[in-house]
């Protein structure tokens, strides 16, 4: 059961084709999936994507959800539409299951306990996962959001605990569940503290490959210390949407107190605080170049060269961000709320030392030989924390060389195959019982 499933994509969707792919080296696979998604797998299978033998259905639409869907959304999903989507397709899968026999149900994604679907009611085994969702927002952080935004992230997480303790279908998919497994070790606490049963770990997500990163720009910057030469600007790299979870003022205000480091950083991506984290950035005095919507081309501040530099870039084309990926030095990852990043592994397997919180998600990617990862204290205390690790990165090359090579062993943890190699393993585990 995948919501969303296609390789043209990257986040869910990336998830969704990820599991098709692993899960037909050793099942016959039928994928129930969305509408959108569906003409995505027939493109796929059109191009040869798709393995042999997987066979994909969506549920018809009706009138319902067509209206539901119309209606903006106030979460990332509108999960009035979505919970109607989940009835449709558990009447499809009870029609597959009558006329295949199944041998178990596998509730992929959307990666949220808020719906977990019907399917636990089929007489067959009924995996969930890795499902995440319950990471919240650190209370000590709300201060440093602006009051609206502040009171639906409290409002989340207390929806979120009601959810888990009361949630009638949460609560019987969790009793009814073969296996559940957590996306990040934050969901799988919460889940064992409320279900009151064993619950795996695993990240939902993965890399396809990861190949020997070139590393030079590192040996550079260490021969250039031991040759005494300046040091060279540490190239920082930010990437996402730009929400209010991301916390990209963390690093701006880090980057404010560091007027004695050369350094430069890339902004990528787009979203609601555009304009507001584009303001901060001047209120803190950082020199800015700032790509237009519909120019390809960055606006640079005239007669600034030789100082330390923000750059928004917006939404780059794919090729264009793993660029910026492989020029970079350190991979920002200010993020308080995530089930896990996926830009957090890609960095990872490009050889990039990441810079992140101790918490959720990227406390399960990040090891101490491949980044630093820093408390969950207090705003304040984050800027420090940041300024003080970013100082040390950009003085002491050898330290950030040693992180780079620590990268690629623990990059390779997370590969697609590793990942799909213990589901198989449920999966045939599920069928001996």
């Amino acid at each position: 059961m995948a919501y969303e499933c296609s390789p043209y994509r990257g986040s869910e969707w990336a998830v969704g084709w990820g599991r098709l792919l692993e899960g037909a080296r050793v099942a016959e696979l039928h994928v129930v999936t969305s509408e959108s998604n569906f003409a995505a797998l027939q493109r796929a299978e059109s191009e040869g994507l798709l393995p042999a033998g997987v066979r994909y259905y969506t549920p018809t639409p009706d009138a319902r959800l067509r209206r539901m869907e119309r209606k903006p959304a106030l979460f990332a999903y509108n999960y009035t539409a979505y919970h109607h989507w989940q009835e449709l397709a558990f009447e499809l899968a009870k029609s597959l299951h009558a006329a295949e026999t199944f041998d178990l149900v596998h509730q992929v994604n959307v990666c949220t306990f808020r719906e977990p679907g019907y399917t636990w009611q089929l007489d067959i085994p009924y995996l969930w996962g890795p499902v995440g969702g319950t990471q919240n927002f650190p209370i000590s952080f709300l201060s440093m959001l602006h009051p609206v935004e502040a009171i639906k992230e409290f409002v989340r997480a207390v929806s979120n605990e009601c959810s888990l303790r009361f949630k009638g279908r949460v609560r019987a998919a969790a009793r009814q569940a073969a296996v559940i497994l957590g996306a990040n070790s934050t969901n799988q606490r919460d889940y064992e503290r409320i279900f009151q049963r064993d619950v795996g770990l695993l990240l939902e997500t993965g890399l396809r490959e990861v190949n020997e990163p070139d590393r030079s720009r590192f040996h550079a910057r260490v021969e250039d210390k031991l040759a005494g030469r300046p040091a060279r600007p540490l190239k920082l790299l930010w990437s996402g949407e730009l929400q209010t979870r991301k916390a990209l003022p963390i690093l701006l205000k880090a980057l404010a107190k560091l007027e004695d480091v050369r350094w430069e950083l890339d902004i990528l991506g787009a979203g609601p605080m555009w304009t507001s984290w584009i303001a901060e950035a001047k209120r803190l005095g950082l020199t800015l170049a700032v790509r237009a919507a519909a120019a390809d081309e960055t606006q640079m501040p005239s007669g600034e060269g030789n100082k330390n530099i923000v750059r928004f870039l917006g939404r780059l084309p794919f090729p264009e961000a793993v660029a910026k990926m492989n020029e970079a030095d350190v991979f920002c990852f200010t993020s308080l709320r995530d089930t896990s990043g996926n830009v957090v592994l890609e960095a990872l397997a490009a050889g990039v030392p990441v810079v992140c919180f101790d918490h959720q998600g990227a406390a399960d990617m990040v090891s101490d030989e491949s980044g630093v990862l820093l408390p969950v204290i207090s705003p304040s205390a984050a800027v420090t924390d940041w300024a003080a690790t970013l100082r040390d990165l950009a003085t002491d090359p050898e330290y950030l060389l040693e992180l780079s090579e620590g990268t690629t062993e623990q990059a390779r943890r997370f590969l697609w195959s590793a990942n799909g190699d213990r589901i198989n393993a449920i999966y045939k585990e599920l069928v001996k019982r």
